[in-house]
């Protein structure tokens, strides 16, 4: 009876081992912007949207065929701009990393408010004053140009529909 009970427990001992062996060990990802780590980036998402919006912007600027003085002129536009904001852009790169832990106060949530407001207007005005550096017949292109990508964008919009 003892030699069953002994057999029996070992038995059970070695099966309990074998299983919790063959288990994979659940791991848990730490939260990147929790730990302070720079996040996986795999180009997709909002960032590799960013990335593929600018890259449209930029061929669309090497159509209009710019002068020297052009390009200059809107090099040092988008120049003082990112320096005159960069301020802004980090704070509200700090209330971000904050609202996606859970840790923002109201009164941080205004600030974030106000920072975006700031941060849309220094666009508007940026974008007021490319405009004005181009010739009349460059902002028919330009026109032209957006005009068809928003065609484009219509038409594979069906298509996307399908897909998802």
């Amino acid at each position: 009876m003892k030699l069953t009970v002994s057999a029996l427990l070992l038995s059970l001992g070695v099966c309990s081992a074998t299983a919790l062996a063959q288990t994979t060990p659940q791991t848990t990802r730490p939260n990147p912007s929790v730990s302070g780590q720079q996040p996986l980036r795999s180009g997709f998402g909002r960032r590799g949207m960013k990335r593929r919006e600018r890259r449209e912007g930029v061929r669309a600027l090497e159509q209009l065929n710019l002068t020297d003085a052009q390009k200059q002129q809107f090099h040092t536009i988008l120049q003082s701009q990112m320096q005159n904001n960069k301020p802004q852009r980090e704070q509200m790169r700090q209330l971000k990393r904050q609202a996606r832990t859970g840790r923002l106060t109201a009164d941080q949530q205004t600030r974030a408010r106000e920072l975006h407001q700031q941060l849309m207007q220094g666009r508007q005005a940026v974008h007021t004053q490319l405009m004005n550096a181009l010739t009349a017949e460059q902002k028919a292109k330009l026109q032209e140009l957006r005009d068809l990508r928003r065609a484009n964008h219509e038409l594979m919009r069906p298509r996307r529909r399908l897909i998802n």
